[in-house]
């Protein structure tokens, strides 16, 4: 059994705070113009190099892909937490994560799944190209 020392890992280290997440149209537009993708059949992930010291998370949940608020919302937090979770292994990029129809029929697990798929395909092609 893997034992965790609770006392080196800091709550602080795994927050989801502002200063990771694309605040304005000017990031978001940034990203839009020259994004490398990954996707998959639930969602579809920009990502751009960036000048900050960490990863920077944007979401983009049309009501076109999910009718009902609570789908989007969930989907919304499935990828923070995931974000949140990878981000101390993940390049210095701006992501911005769109929604593709079907995501509502996956369970957590399966999204979770194709999240953790994702982020290892974008560190994989980030990694080839440039670096």
């Amino acid at each position: 059994m893997l034992k965790v020392d609770t006392e080196s890992l800091s709550r602080v280290d795994f927050l989801f705070s502002r200063s990771l997440r694309l605040l304005n149209k000017r990031d978001y537009d940034r990203v839009f113009q020259s994004a490398k993708k990954v996707g998959s059949r639930s969602f579809l992930i920009l990502f751009r190099d960036n000048q900050q010291e960490h990863p920077r998370l944007g979401l983009v949940v049309a009501k076109k892909t999910a009718k009902r608020s609570h789908e989007r919302h969930r989907f919304k937090r499935l990828v923070r937490e995931s974000f949140r979770l990878k981000q101390h292994g993940l390049p210095h990029l701006d992501f911005v994560v769109l929604s593709r129809h079907g995501f509502e029929h996956l369970t957590n697990d399966d999204l979770f799944k194709e999240l953790s798929w994702a982020w290892k395909r974008v560190i994989r092609d980030y990694s080839l190209c440039c670096e």
